[in-house]
């Protein structure tokens, strides 16, 4: 059996298994059908069934034919007589499978009578999850959230305020990186790592062809000419299947590309929206340069090979571990004018009704000491302390990454770039059809421009 398989339907049963003996899903009471699983969790079929037949053998659910599976009414949920801290946190997660065990493992070591329980929820379900924990008599202390899930909060009074408590290591950590999570003033959530979008490149690749590697006063044109040089039909059956760039249809992604033409969803320009557009299409249907995916074809296409250049995050290679068989170089980004680029970032938040409040805050200064950064800077996760990283990345990386100075030059969160969630939606929408080419760029622009531009007010009669 390949380790990722049982990687994928082991870390589903450790999950059931939390919700299980935290009470959070009952005796007697149903779990989700395994479709349902499946959607949810998004994983396979197989990999569900296999998670369930691994907790029907240690006797915590029961199937029954034709119904489904249900919590066994033998599950005996103990409470602890040791202190319990309870986090919640987000799935899939890079971060979580990779950074959060030795977080864990430094703190039960400085704190020997305390467990640490953990309860993962599916990232679209995340705040749901929570208020039914509660609702539930589940009360955790602390929640691991990104950027854009801190962004659907509406209750932030639900939280401790970070700002005198945690000082010391607020001021430690790049400065815009709270940008993401304060509001009304009060810092709410504190980053532990983060990443810009970047250009990533396979060197093989480029070896493996010949054709010269970015290195200083790579601008769009030779950007645009590598990326030609790296695209091929292999085996010469009238198809493309080397690509020499991966463009994903995901606004957090293909965004960059906007910005750096100099969109601003707030005063749209027609015309940097045009050359935006007419620049993503000339290299998918055009040139034939680009490969246009979704996230998952994405990841497997550049881990195979197949395409030598993606716009990508830190997080996501270091996700990716021993399964990349190359080790991955990053590039300038010369899409446009403005040298800008987008963040992303996790975070750890303290419940205002945690009644391990104190233990929840010391938890927070763990993740965020120098000694648990450096060993997030070690797994080739970025650090939220510029020392660490100037430690374990080289000069032109940190260039490519905005971080070279100490500081995020000229870099956003999502958020920052289109402040409405409901916009963002729409103009999500508005680009199905020129994705699949069946609209110009022109069409496209246009109606994007009158998409994002104020609407007047009727005048009143």
């Amino acid at each position: 059996m390949r380790k990722k398989d049982q990687y994928i339907y082991s870390s589903l049963t450790d999950i059931l298994r939390e919700q299980i003996l935290s009470g959070f899903i009952k005796k007697d009471e149903f779990l989700m059908s395994e479709n349902e699983l499946s959607k949810y969790y998004e994983l396979s079929r197989s990999s569900v069934r296999k998670s369930l037949d691994l907790l029907l053998k240690e006797g915590l659910v029961v199937k029954k034919a034709g119904l489904g599976t249900f919590v066994s009414p033998n599950v005996t949920v103990q409470k602890s007589k040791r202190k319990v801290l309870r986090i919640l946190t987000i799935t899939p997660s890079y971060f979580v499978d990779h950074c959060l065990p030795f977080i864990c493992q430094t703190f039960e070591q400085q704190h020997p009578d305390v467990d640490i329980k953990l309860l993962s929820f599916p990232i679209a379900q995340f705040w749901e999850s929570l208020n039914r924990c509660i609702e539930m008599g589940i009360q955790p202390d602390i929640c691991i959230i990104t950027d854009g899930i801190f962004q659907e909060l509406k209750s932030m009074d639900d939280f401790v305020s970070l700002d005198r408590i945690m000082e010391p290591e607020l001021t430690s950590v790049y400065p815009n990186l709270l940008n993401g999570f304060r509001k009304d003033g009060n810092v709410k959530a504190i980053p532990v790592t983060f990443s810009s979008i970047c250009l990533a490149y396979n060197p093989r690749m480029f070896d493996k062809y010949n054709v010269a590697p970015p290195g200083p006063g790579w601008n769009k044109e030779a950007f645009i000419q590598t990326a030609g040089q790296l695209t091929f039909d292999t085996n010469e059956d009238g198809i493309i299947d080397n690509y020499g760039f991966s463009l994903p249809s995901t606004l957090n992604r293909w965004n960059v590309i906007a910005m750096q033409n100099g969109v601003d969803y707030n005063k749209p320009n027609k015309q940097a929206l045009l050359d935006t557009l007419t620049f993503m299409h000339d290299m998918i249907y055009r040139k034939r340069s680009a490969l246009l995916s979704h996230l998952q074809l994405h990841r497997v296409a550049f881990q195979s090979e197949q395409v030598a250049m993606m716009l990508t995050t830190t997080i996501e290679l270091a996700g990716f571990g021993e399964k990349l068989p190359f080790e991955p170089k990053f590039a300038p980004m010369a899409f446009g004018d403005t040298p800008k680029t987008l963040l992303i970032a996790n975070a750890l938040m303290v419940h205002a009704a945690s009644t391990e409040r104190e233990l929840a805050i010391q938890f927070l200064q763990t993740a965020c000491h120098p000694d648990v950064q450096d060993k997030i800077g070690k797994s080739r996760f970025l650090s939220v302390l510029h020392p660490i990283n100037e430690r374990h990345w080289d000069r032109q990386d940190l260039e490519s990454l905005h971080i070279s100075d100490g500081q995020l030059r000229e870099a956003y969160y999502q958020h920052e770039t289109i402040t409405n969630n409901q916009r963002m939606l729409e103009v999500n929408n508005e680009l199905m059809l020129y994705w699949e080419g069946m609209e110009s760029a022109e069409q496209c622009a246009q109606r994007l421009y009158k998409l994002l531009s104020p609407r007047k007010k009727n005048a009143v009669r």
